[in-house]
């Protein structure tokens, strides 16, 4: 018998185990539950991510001066070490404007001035009908895109300061906003995963830690 082998077979089926309990318990907040997302860029929401799928979602209205109520919603997210986020995808847009705004800095608060491309490490308009990128925009849905690495591309948000993608361990403080008076509910789904590719032969692990993360998100949004 080869015990190495079965040995590095049980070994990987208890990580596997770990991995798959982590993603089981993903953060996700909806503020219909868990009250309104902060409206102050000095002290947004505080969110630890966990390893797998990660949800937020809620609504933004627009600027008072505009005949809005609620213009933007700021929420930090800490990503642990050890880890990298891959994903900020864009899973649900219902509004009577074709698009909101996101934009993320790096930090736990937002400094400068949220309406200079330059204060941004990364940007985008979303929505299913949002205009990207800024300088020659064109017209399209984003619902279920990864704007992670748009935001990341200096062609496509130009004045950012140009993460690195993924987003390594930290905290980064994201910017929901609709700045016309229309009630925008939005959802964004992020995924986090180890910084260590998993092996080649972890592939059911792999496929199993997917199906309980989408599980456990619908079960959670239900």
């Amino acid at each position: 018998m080869n015990y190495t082998a079965v040995t590095k077979t049980l070994f990987s089926a208890a990580i596997c185990v770990l991995l798959v309990t982590a993603v089981a318990k993903a953060t996700i907040y909806r503020e219909a539950i868990s009250g309104d997302l902060s409206d102050d860029k000095a002290t947004p929401t505080a969110l630890t991510l966990t390893p797998g799928f990660n949800s937020v979602s809620g609504t933004v209205a627009g600027f008072p001066e505009f005949g809005g109520t609620d213009p933007q919603d700021w929420v930090s997210f800490t990503i642990p070490a050890g880890y990298v986020m891959i994903s900020y995808v864009n899973a649900k847009y219902v509004a009577g404007d074709g698009q909101g705004f996101t934009g993320f800095q790096s930090g736990s608060s937002f400094s400068g001035d949220e309406f200079l491309p330059g204060s941004y490490t990364g940007y985008a308009h979303f929505g299913t009908a949002a205009q990207n990128p800024d300088g020659n925009p064109t017209t399209s849905s984003t619902v279920g895109v990864n704007l992670l690495p748009l935001m990341a591309d200096p062609s496509f948000a130009p004045g950012t300061t140009n993460p690195t993608f993924p987003l390594a361990a930290g905290t980064y403080t994201f910017l929901i906003q609709q700045g016309d008076p229309t009630t925008t509910h939005y959802q964004f789904n992020m995924t986090v995963r180890p910084v260590a590719a998993p092996e080649p032969g972890s592939t059911l692990c792999l496929l199993a830690m997917g199906s309980l993360a989408t599980l456990a998100l619908r079960r959670r949004l239900s």
